[in-house]
């Protein structure tokens, strides 16, 4: 309990300590997580999915006019230096640099580049949470490491240790992404926090795409088994169709990569899951990179891929892909719903509001500037 009661008071003085923006009607925004840029060699676990983060950064969400978040470990500090990671992706840089100067990026830390909080080699602002308020509802924005104490007190001795041995010996990170019973205890603390203050919660740091609460498994199941409830009280007619429905469902429940999107413990199980939980996932990921994107008042989950690698998932029919006009890059709306959708149901299932605030947290200074203000200047 010691661990839940520190993580729930941690995220309602970060959440209170947070200014608020009101988010557009007309905003079009795009969330990415855990890059973890390192500098090029065998162990920078971004290399695979660069070519694909910066082409699609480029030619859809730039082209797009999407505003940019970027919710935390983008740098992998806790193995490279920064100047060795700015020099092998200077592309990137350039890239976030063509956002900022159209005031079109927000920069979030997470715990593997936690440095940059009090740095001042960085071009970038970075902050540790956004609040936006849509409707009298708020989004709130954070990476999810803040749910654990251990982060803030031994974040450096993790880094000497994938720095000075792990780099040598050529492992590859191994971190809470990895864990699924400290990945599910991460999205649960957040969970029941978003849950209780009846807010939207946007997180990364596990590396597992959620959507209202749910995996991409756990959505699979859901749909299983409300088909199969419905299935006794319709027509025959209408029984054939639920059968074909259910069998596609299963055939892609068995195509799914449980690296990707799955995990041994769910917030499915729960009696009544409230739709206050998302995940934007990771650009690392095996078969492709996730995001979410928030745009004509709908949040939706994407997932981009490469053909020549991920050729599976043109095959899935559940889902329709578009691919990238000159490349072998397809996008893939994974699941979507309105925003007045999510808010409702979380409104109608969530839990009572805490009382008011416990202390303060380091988030944005009140300062902050809103969508219409300069953001310029490095932290």
């Amino acid at each position: 309990m010691g661990g839940d009661s520190f993580s729930f008071r941690n995220l309602t003085d970060l959440y209170r300590a947070t200014p608020v923006t009101m988010l557009d009607p007309g905003a079009r925004i795009v969330i990415f997580s855990d890059l973890h840029l390192g500098n090029g060699t065998r162990t920078d676990d971004f290399l695979p999915n660069s070519g694909l983060f910066l082409t699609v950064l480029d030619r859809h969400y730039q082209e797009n006019r999407f505003k940019l978040i970027l919710n935390g470990d983008i740098e992998e500090l806790q193995r490279f230096r920064l100047p060795d990671i700015m020099n092998r992706w200077s592309a990137v840089y350039d890239l976030f640099e063509s956002f900022e100067r159209d005031h079109r990026l927000l920069r979030l830390v997470g715990n593997h580049d936690m440095d940059l909080i009090t740095r001042g080699d960085h071009p970038f602002r970075i902050g540790e949470a956004l609040r936006f308020s849509h409707h009298d509802n708020s989004i709130f924005i954070l990476h999810g490491h803040q749910t654990t104490r251990r982060f803030e007190r031994f974040n450096k001795l993790y880094g000497f240790g994938l720095r000075y041995f792990a780099n040598p010996l050529k492992i590859r990170n191994y971190s809470v992404a990895h864990d699924s019973r400290k990945r599910f205890r991460t999205e649960e603390r957040i969970y029941e926090f978003a849950s209780a203050n009846k807010v939207l919660s946007i997180i990364g740091h596990t590396h597992r795409p959620l959507f209202e609460s749910m995996s991409r498994v756990d959505s699979l199941k859901f749909e299983i088994e409300r088909l199969c409830r419905k299935y006794p009280k319709v027509s025959v007619k209408k029984q054939h169709k639920i059968e074909r429905k259910i069998e596609e469902y299963r055939s892609e429940l068995e195509r799914v990569d449980p690296d990707d999107f799955d995990s041994p413990s769910s917030l499915y199980n729960a009696n009544l899951v409230v739709p206050c939980l998302f995940n934007s996932g990771t650009v690392i990921g095996k078969r492709g990179m996730t995001c979410l994107e928030i745009a004509d008042e709908r949040i939706t989950l994407v997932h981009w891929f490469d053909e020549t690698r991920s050729r599976k998932y043109l095959r899935y029919r559940n889902y329709e892909t578009a691919q990238l006009p000159g490349t072998d890059y397809h996008r893939m709306e994974v699941k979507s719903d309105t925003l007045d959708s999510v808010f409702a149901r979380i409104k109608l299932l969530a839990g009572t509001r805490v009382p008011g605030p416990t202390g303060l947290a380091a988030g944005f200074p009140a300062s902050y500037p809103a969508d219409d203000e300069k953001n310029r200047g490095a932290d």
